[in-house]
């Protein structure tokens, strides 16, 4: 287990002093920590009932994520502010300008590109272990494909064809320019994107993320967060409930909702040994991380979780 001074140092992984932060190989020190005990005085918090569109004119901010993830984000959002998500589907100018967030996957192929955002208040760039990020697309398109209401785990060896053809180099690149695309968008003005890492923010530690996502939200105009206080319950619920098992020992904190979604991005976290790498494909992700840490390294926050992926590669290794 962590030392407490490893999990002080923890706690800062998406502040100011990353740099302090120790690397293991093979351990993501993002998500290394055991969940908190349940808050007792979850009945205090104050959610509101429903979302909707401001009434007045708010400046958004872009949510971008890697194929999925991002859904956390947005119910955390809406929870913090009452104020309803936009993204492509239900997109229009007014919708987006009455927002908390505009959801995107841009520029992946199909994802929409606002020309005119100069009112945006920024972005929030969701950030995800590679593997995992390509894991969970492969198991959504899975899913799809054979008309599962919910997302389900793929079967390895679907999995292993899907990893040995050229669809997976070709996501390993996509996930280079995805990231490319959002540090270059906001180099001149970083003030204005917030790194949350999808390990960091469904970790033990995740109500000081959300709080830092809520921080970042309330200086947007026309947003205001309802209850500050509200927010390590809020992750609580939104996140706690329906990512970790009850106290019971049973399964998470849902039938069908998302927690059926959660729980299988878990699985493929916890279940790496029969979601193996080759050597070469290994070797392929660590220069794309190591290109992206060449490219920003400059940046301490970016650099520590180019880094805690770099050492966590090895969980994927075919012979671990």
């Amino acid at each position: 287990p962590l030392s407490a001074a490893e999990l002080k140092k923890l706690d800062t992984a998406q502040g100011s002093k990353v740099d302090e932060i120790p690397i293991h190989r093979g351990r993501n020190l993002l998500s290394a920590v055991a969940p908190p005990p349940h808050n007792n005085n979850s009945h205090r918090c104050r959610i509101p009932k429903e979302y909707r569109l401001s009434k007045h004119p708010t400046s958004p901010t872009y949510l971008a994520s890697f194929h999925s993830g991002g859904k956390i984000i947005s119910t955390l959002a809406q929870a913090l502010t009452g104020i309803a998500t936009t993204n492509q589907v239900n997109y229009a100018r007014r919708r987006t300008d009455h927002s908390v967030l505009f959801e995107t996957h841009y520029p992946l192929h199909g994802a929409l590109q606002l020309q005119d955002d100069e009112h945006f208040r920024g972005a929030i760039l969701l950030l995800r272990n590679p593997i995992t990020a390509i894991l969970a697309s492969f198991n959504a398109f899975y899913a799809r494909q054979y008309h599962y209401l919910i997302d389900i785990r793929a079967p390895s060896e679907d999995w292993i064809r899907y990893r040995d053809s050229a669809q997976f180099a070709a996501q390993v690149k996509l996930y280079e320019n995805f990231v490319i695309y959002w540090m270059n968008k906001y180099k001149r003005n970083r003030q204005d994107l917030l790194l949350i890492t999808y390990e960091g923010l469904t970790g033990g530690r995740g109500a000081i993320f959300t709080k830092q996502i809520g921080n970042f939200l309330d200086k947007s105009e026309g947003i205001t967060i309802i209850d500050p206080d509200s927010i390590p319950c809020i992750w609580e619920k939104y996140v706690h409930d329906k990512w970790y098992p009850d106290d019971g020992g049973g399964g998470g904190g849902g039938d069908n909702d998302a927690s059926s979604t959660t729980s299988t991005t878990r699985s493929f976290q916890e279940r790496s040994d029969d979601r193996p790498l080759t050597k070469d494909q290994l070797r392929m992700v660590s220069r794309m991380l190591q290109s992206l840490n060449d490219r920003y390294g400059s940046d301490d926050q970016f650099s520590t979780i180019m880094n805690s992926y770099m050492n966590s590669l090895y969980d994927y290794s075919e012979v671990a």
